[in-house]
């Protein structure tokens, strides 16, 4: 017995005294194509980080000839990534060979380490289409009544959760969290009821009031269902799943508690709901001193230190753009091919309308902006830009059934990230200074935009 123990502390001697633990691998290698895209880099998304943290974390992943792509980085741990309506999960030491159309997720496939998470995550529903109603049209076009919806989407829920049992390299925390979205799909589905009476309201089978009444009385009907999947809702990692945010607009309603007998939203919950409400607001609005008192405010209330730095943060990160300083450079492209920036029209105001053909709220003001542009066109003190954040295939193609009216230019939202797009329309004016009179300018159809533009010619 002794002389197995010689030899064993012999052996470790031998190594230098000392037994090396393994290096975790942290590398993430994801390469493949994409197709229906139209630009030459690829932009991801860290979903974990910007839900839970409200960190902004998005990696360019450069194209060749536009479709072929190969990126490592390092990753400390399993976090959900986005490229445009495709979800990933991704791992420290995953390979994965990557197939993606920009149509749809469902067309993903995924080949490597870390693939079978990925392949499942191509099938998780869209959460602003009503959930399982938009899965599986067959199955949803057959219910009739509120009274068929729990038992038709109950089969959607196994179906789900067959699926990811069945799944035998992923990780439990994977598990866990697809478990929950799950759930909440189902939950979302059952809050969705205006995919079973819109189609009849179009029809005029039905009035809005008739609609609105029977969504009423389907509330109490669906009640029971929908507290028997939110056993398990109180926990922050459940940030990262979008569904979960359709179900905390739910939760932080105090009679939807109440009628369904819910413990209330834990702290952690209710801050983030706080700090988002306060990002959103700037988002969307920009800063004042109205908003920076609120942000103060807010930040001394909570306990949570990441969302108490984001507060404090929000101020110096929106006073870049405020009126006055000198806006920041970018790139477009013309509808010839070429590109120009928009420092080229330094000596000129300059005021953009940023739009998409999906944005309705974009195409009721893009007459009253056009018209600006035709009031203005021959008046060398001012240059008014159309600006698309569609896809350059998209926004072309646009353009063959309608008239090309003033500057139209195109760009990838992702690089309007320092002037804080969050949505459009939004409308910017620069001065002949190239600096900033205002990046969330009135709309057009409210006539103050004009008159804002008549103070800086």
């Amino acid at each position: 017995m002794k002389k197995i123990i010689y030899i064993v502390v012999f052996a470790i001697l031998s190594t230098g005294c000392k037994i090396e633990q393994p290096i975790e691998n942290k590398t993430v290698v994801l390469k493949g194509t994409i197709v229906n895209y139209d630009q030459d880099t690829l932009y991801m998304n860290n979903v974990s980080s910007k839900s839970l943290l409200f960190i902004e974390e998005i990696h360019k992943i450069l194209l060749k000839e536009k479709s072929n792509f190969e990126f490592r980085f390092e990753l400390e741990k399993p976090a959900y990534f986005q490229i445009g309506r495709t979800f990933l999960y991704l791992s420290p030491g995953d390979s994965l060979v990557a197939n993606i159309d920009t149509r749809d997720r469902s067309y993903g496939k995924f080949n490597g380490t870390g693939a079978d998470a990925n392949n499942y995550l191509t099938k998780v529903p869209y959460p602003k289409g009503g959930s399982f109603w938009g899965v599986e049209r067959e199955a949803s076009s057959k219910i009739e009544t509120y009274k068929d919806v729990p038992e038709a989407f109950n089969k959607l829920l196994k179906n789900r959760m067959d699926e990811l049992a069945a799944l035998k390299t992923v990780s439990d925390d994977f598990r866990k969290l697809e478990t929950a979205r799950n759930k909440f799909d189902y939950v979302n589905s059952l809050s969705s009821l205006f995919y079973l009476y819109y189609g009849k309201v179009r029809n005029g089978e039905m009035t809005q009031d008739e609609m609105q009444s029977k969504m009423k009385e389907a509330e109490k009907y669906l009640a029971s269902y929908k507290k028997i999947h939110l056993d398990d809702f109180n926990k922050s990692d459940y940030l990262q799943l979008e569904v979960f945010h359709s179900i905390l607009y739910l939760l932080k309603d105090d009679k939807f508690i109440k009628d369904l007998e819910l413990p209330e939203l834990n702290r952690n919950l209710k801050e983030y709901l706080k700090t988002n409400d306060l990002v959103n607001e700037l988002k969307f609005n920009g800063y004042s001193n109205e908003a920076g008192k609120l942000l103060k405010q807010t930040a001394e209330s909570i306990t949570n230190s990441a969302y108490k730095s984001v507060l404090l943060n929000l101020k110096n990160e929106y006073t870049s753009i405020l009126k006055g300083n000198p806006a920041s450079d970018l790139t477009f492209t013309k509808l010839d091919g070429n590109t120009v920036k928009l420092s080229d029209y330094k000596g000129k105001v300059i005021v953009l309308d940023l739009w998409a053909t999906w944005c309705g709220p974009c195409m009721a003001e893009k007459p009253f902006f056009e018209a600006l542009e035709k009031k203005y066109h021959d008046n060398d003190n001012i240059e008014l830009i159309s600006l698309s954040i569609d896809k350059e295939k998209v926004w072309r193609k646009y353009f063959d059934k309608n008239e090309v009216v003033g500057n139209q230019l195109q760009i990838n939202r992702s690089q309007l990230s320092e002037y804080k797009v969050a949505a459009i329309p939004r409308f910017f004016v620069i001065d002949k200074d190239f600096k900033i009179v205002d990046v969330f300018a009135p709309l057009p159809s409210t006539g103050e935009l004009e008159k804002l533009i008549n103070e800086y010619i």
